[in-house]
């Protein structure tokens, strides 16, 4: 008997995560194995035709100023029950320096439920180039019932075309 329930506890579990609605506004961080700091990370994800899709922003703090870089993301669910982040593009940035270009984020998160609210934490890593390292480090972000303090949704509101943006109401 244990095997059977063993069984399906494995062929079922990774489907309760597609029933899990993960769009809206996550807030948390995403802390730097390297650096050892710890930024403040938002990401909204938005879900239009059954397709997963979302930005993120992320700061940097360099001398004492603060850098911001927006990012357009891919959203999956794996077929284990992840949440798959990848950036596809960097929409804008104030950074000191132009960015290298061809560095992309991979964040692989699992959703965890804690009584009344809803968590994102996993790893993520940075593709390696010619000239740097892959980064890696840990994401702990927590779905956001107040919209009203995010830099990302005023950013998105200005800025973009896209209906996504309705996910704030």
């Amino acid at each position: 008997m244990k095997p059977i329930v063993c069984i399906l506890a494995a062929i079922c579990l990774p489907a309760v995560a597609f029933c899990q609605d993960i769009t809206g506004l996550w807030k948390g961080t995403l802390f730097n194995d390297s650096t050892k700091q710890s930024l403040d990370y938002e990401i909204v994800i938005t879900k239009e035709k059954g397709k997963l899709s979302g930005f993120s922003h992320t700061w940097f703090v360099i001398n004492n100023k603060r850098y911001y870089g927006v990012k357009k993301l891919n959203v999956r669910i794996a077929g284990d029950g992840k949440i798959v982040l990848q950036d596809t593009k960097l929409v804008e940035h104030n950074y000191p320096l132009s960015p290298l270009k061809d560095v992309y984020q991979l964040n692989v998160l699992d959703l965890v439920n804690n009584a009344n609210e809803q968590e994102l934490r996993g790893r993520f890593v940075t593709n390696r180039t010619r000239m740097y390292n892959e980064l890696t480090g840990d994401v702990h972000i927590k779905k956001a019932s107040h919209y009203a303090q995010s830099d990302l949704l005023i950013y998105l509101q200005k800025n973009s075309k896209e209906t996504f943006v309705a996910v704030a109401k």
